[in-house]
């Protein structure tokens, strides 16, 4: 398995009916961050392949000292029985892990990266997650991303 938590009480358990709400809107580490739209299933697999593209484009440039923290591990063990098995006798064994993410949740954030290189980041991670995502600026930035990937950038505080 890629991604699994190192110590667990129990293999099996129960699917959790509520999410955990913690303070997600913030942008906690670098100014640039990227939010779901929608709640969201996933996998170790999924996560695990992000994760990767993004270390591998991070590694790319080295003057530039690019960084990324992502905000997700699953935590879920995702149980499935073994093919060809009849029913009953249990639940089955943990096959994977996966993490259930509420809406407006903090996944990844930037730090010392280009706009245009963020843009081609948050095409490339929507894709991979099928999902629509947001992104938010730290420092009041408002960053319209138009059509053919025409970047503007206007500020709100007065200065």
């Amino acid at each position: 398995m890629l991604l699994r938590p190192r110590k667990f009480s129990f293999k099996t358990i129960q699917k959790p009916r509520t999410y955990i709400h913690p303070k997600r809107s913030i942008v906690p580490f670098g100014p640039i961050s990227i939010f779901t739209k929608q709640p969201l299933f996933l996998t170790s697999h999924k996560m695990f392949r992000i994760k990767l593209f993004l270390k591998k484009s991070a590694r790319k440039a080295d003057k530039t000292k690019r960084y990324f923290w992502i905000n997700l591990f699953p935590y879920l063990p995702l149980s499935k029985k073994v093919l060809g098995s009849r029913m009953g006798k249990g639940k089955g064994k943990a096959h994977s892990w996966f993490m259930q993410i509420p809406a407006c949740t903090n996944i990844m954030s930037f730090k010392n990266l280009r706009l245009g290189r963020f843009y081609y980041f948050f095409t490339q991670v929507q894709h991979k997650l099928r999902t629509p995502l947001k992104y938010k600026h730290k420092h009041g930035a408002h960053i319209t991303l138009g059509f053919r990937s025409s970047i503007r950038i206007g500020y709100s505080a007065f200065w």
